[in-house]
């Protein structure tokens, strides 16, 4: 009887925590993206939004690899730009825009609203603190 009950709660547990997204860009384009950037060694984690001209991801950069954040930044470009040769392709390491694209991503915006979202992202990034 116990057993069952596991079973039920961990069932339960799988399909409450698998959602399917809505993308705008397809698959293809996301799985690439996923798999030059798992390539990578020296950063830690990202965060991308794909459309169909532009490619921006926001990297996470490990605290003692921050002196080398520009040379890892432009690394990462040039990788994604041989994947994406047809794409604007914007990397940075700026916390901002990471935020940014966690609220589109949560937002699921579509169309337009990304096309806008993601100007809004370049003007950022091309700001200098």
């Amino acid at each position: 009887m116990r057993k069952i009950v596991y079973i039920l709660l961990l069932s339960l547990l799988l399909t409450a925590c698998s959602s399917s997204k809505d993308q705008v860009y397809s698959d293809r384009d996301t799985s690439k993206l996923e798999q030059v950037l798992k390539e990578q060694d020296k950063i830690a984690g990202y965060q991308s939004v794909i459309d169909n001209n532009d490619v921006v991801v926001a990297i996470d950069i490990p605290r003692f690899k921050r002196f080398q954040k520009v040379k890892i930044e432009d690394e990462v470009k040039k990788a994604i730009e041989k994947e994406f040769p047809d794409k604007e392709v914007i990397v940075t390491g700026d916390i901002k825009i990471k935020w940014e694209i966690e609220k589109i991503m949560d937002q699921k915006k579509k169309n337009d609203e990304l096309k806008k979202s993601i100007s809004d992202i370049k003007s950022l990034s091309k700001e200098e603190t």
